[in-house]
């Protein structure tokens, strides 16, 4: 999935972010690699992450400019990650 799949204000957009920044390893998930993984700007991933903080209570480790995410709030990642990489979830229509 990308994340422009899903309309704006989609909990599924930030699901796409939080699934990239997952399967990266560890010091590779910078805000412009997750960008180009899932085909978004810099601008939307950075919101996605601050949202998915807000919103949610994910909670991140940063060394320099990578991301790890230390606790998935009250998500259960297995969900989120099946979610946003589904192939079965007709996106555009739900």
């Amino acid at each position: 999935m990308q994340y422009r799949d899903f309309p704006k204000g989609d909990a599924r957009r930030y699901f796409v972010v939080l699934a990239s920044i997952d399967s990266m390893t560890k010091g590779e998930a910078t805000i412009h690699r997750v960008a180009t993984a899932i085909n978004c700007t810099r601008a939307e991933a950075q919101r996605a992450v601050q949202a998915a903080v807000e919103q949610f209570g994910v909670t991140f480790e940063r060394d320099g400019s990578t991301y790890t995410i230390s606790s998935w709030g009250v998500l259960k990642k297995s969900g989120v990650i099946e979610l946003a990489n589904s192939p079965l979830i007709d996106a555009k229509n739900s």
